[in-house]
């Protein structure tokens, strides 16, 4: 009987090639950043043009590791750091960070000034919105949200603290009433005023703040669509921020206390003391603004909350001029 030289082959258990190994120089993950953002500062920071090539090496072998397992080999970052600053990668390891309670799959680019902290190295970090009221960099007082023109621009707003202001008291909401009830209701109330502010109601705060956040170029000709769009947005920040909060406090009352003062206007009144409006409105306007105004609380208070928008979309639109 010869006897077998080295181990036996085994034929029994199949073969798994790994083709990914670790890249030389790794990135930390930005906090809420997408996963093609972190993809292309992962390729960038190793001079390779695509990420593809890096991810998949082989057109024959296919890889059996999921894209936290591969992302986590590639990149020699903990599988916890991963986890918790992509959300995209949280639905392969729900018990280590379970997935986003409410989704805008809206994107833009994060702070400057923050990504060179990370060590972003003149990359750009793109990160997930938490709604519409994400907005201004609290610790760089930056305006973050785009435009239709030069939309990563971003507005130095240091000038106007009242934004910023609106920024920290729009969190303090949130982290109170939770994302999914309160992004929702924002969204609606900014859609109201900015029909308010369309109409030139209330607009003297605005203008105040706009002067000190804009500086518009004397050598051309003013453009409503242009850059002032994203200034005007910003502008008007605070102003939305105070009647989101004014709204919310309105729905929290008991339900006879809120027909009462709808039926006596209450609502109105409480909103001109709050307001100051620049003119007083004639004809339909005053009982437009307060079937509005009750509409919108009703709706904020209705959960869900889209059946009570669709009417007020109706409300508004049918009275836009």
């Amino acid at each position: 009987m010869r006897r077998q030289r080295g181990p036996a082959v085994v034929k029994s258990l199949p073969f798994n090639p790994i083709l990914l190994r670790p890249l030389p120089h790794t990135v930390a993950p930005f906090p809420n950043e997408t996963l093609d953002s972190y993809r292309h500062r992962l390729a960038a920071v190793n001079q390779f043009p695509d990420f593809r090539n890096v991810r998949t090496p082989s057109r024959w072998l296919l890889c059996t590791l999921d894209e936290l397992e591969r992302l986590e080999l590639l990149s020699g970052q903990p599988r916890r750091s991963l986890l918790w600053a992509i959300p995209e990668l949280r639905r392969y390891a729900p018990g280590i960070a379970p997935p986003l309670e409410y989704s805008t799959n809206l994107t833009r680019r994060a702070c400057d000034w923050c990504g060179w902290r990370a060590g972003s190295v003149g990359q750009p970090i793109y990160v997930n919105v938490r709604g519409l009221h994400d907005n201004v960099c609290i610790r760089h007082r930056r305006w973050l949200s785009g435009g239709k023109t030069n939309p990563y621009e971003q507005i130095d707003v240091s000038p106007a603290p009242e934004i910023v202001r609106a920024q920290i008291l729009l969190d303090r909401l949130e982290h109170r009433l939770g994302i999914g009830f309160f992004a929702p209701r924002y969204r609606l109330c900014e859609q109201i005023w900015s029909e308010i502010d369309r109409r030139g109601l209330i607009r003297t705060e605005r203008d105040a703040t706009l002067q000190r956040i804009y500086r518009p170029d004397p050598d051309k000709l003013p453009d409503r669509f242009g850059p002032v769009q994203r200034f005007q947005r910003a502008a008007r920040y605070p102003q939305v921020a105070r009647f989101t909060q004014f709204i919310l406090a309105m729905s929290q009352q008991p339900k006879k206390e809120r027909a009462i003062s709808h039926l006596t206007g209450v609502i109105q009144l409480d909103f001109e003391r709050a307001f100051l409006m620049d003119r007083h409105p004639r004809g339909i306007t005053i009982p437009w603004l307060r079937k509005l105004l009750v509409q919108l609380v009703e709706a904020v208070t209705t959960d869900p909350l889209h059946p009570r928008s669709r009417e007020i979309d109706r409300l508004w639109l049918s009275h836009s001029t």
